[in-house]
């Protein structure tokens, strides 16, 4: 188990009730490829957040340890885990929840899979708007829509899913600047950097797809996983992971 606190200062009634109810909706979160909440609570000026251990650590420190040995990562390795992060996004979108910070250091590695964690920021899509307009999340992975003002929804998230997609191919920024400032430039106004040529060419098309400058254009992560060329990894990696709960489920029966 992992226990994340979060400094908050003193909260105000209502305050703690907007974390109890963003704790049961984590609660209701059940997916193989998102990290499992498990407890929440307030204790003093912090909100704690309990939640499983991905023992694998995060992807953020794997393209580090790679960068550093000289390695990449194969094609069907980096298309593994995207199917895996496409169902986990479908699964949130689809309960109109937005993830809001999607980044390596939020993708977390157990047993060979893939997790979405930290959706401390996360929010219910109440009503029938779909626009959030916080400006929260890491200035890398943020989309147009959001450093020009013009709201967050659903597209953000896969604009933040192909921005993690360059790091895992290239194992650098998508978009690099000298100050904060320059990136935000860079992600506006500069060109979509391009995935190197040994990659496979749809596999290039799919990652411009994502990151197109207009959220209309972006696909969505139920037509990214019906592509033809993702699609058929699909199958392969649902077949994994319910081996992995099969095993699970006789390990902990047997343990008992």
């Amino acid at each position: 188990k992992v226990l994340k606190e979060i400094s908050v200062g003193e909260l105000k009634e209502d305050e703690t009730f907007d974390a109890q109810r963003e704790a049961n909706l984590l609660a209701k979160l059940d997916h193989p490829n998102i990290v499992k909440f498990l407890d929440s609570f307030v204790y003093m000026e912090s909100y704690c957040i309990v939640t499983e251990l991905c023992e694998g650590g995060d992807l953020t420190e794997k393209i580090k340890a790679w960068k550093k040995s000289g390695r990449t990562f194969d094609e069907s390795l980096i298309v593994a885990w995207l199917v895996q992060l496409l169902l986990a996004i479908q699964f949130i979108h689809k309960k109109k929840i937005l993830h809001r910070d999607l980044k390596t250091r939020n993708i977390f590695l157990k047993n060979n899979m893939i997790k979405i964690g930290d959706f401390g920021i996360s929010r219910i899509l109440m009503g029938t708007s779909d626009m959030a307009t916080t400006f929260t999340g890491t200035p890398y992975y943020m989309s147009p829509e959001i450093l020009k003002h013009e709201g967050y929804n659903s597209k953000s998230d896969i604009w933040a899913l192909g921005v993690v997609l360059y790091e895992l191919c290239t194992l650098d920024h998508a978009f690099e600047g000298q100050n904060l400032l320059g990136v935000m430039y860079k992600i506006v106004e500069g060109e979509t950097p391009a995935l190197p040529e040994k990659f496979h060419p749809e596999f290039r098309k799919i990652f411009n797809g994502m990151l197109s400058k207009d959220p209309i254009q972006r696909p969505s992560a139920s037509e990214l996983l019906t592509n033809l060329y993702i699609s058929k990894h699909v199958k392969e990696i649902k077949m994994k992971i319910e081996q992995h709960n099969t095993h699970k489920s006789d390990a902990t029966n047997s343990s008992r």
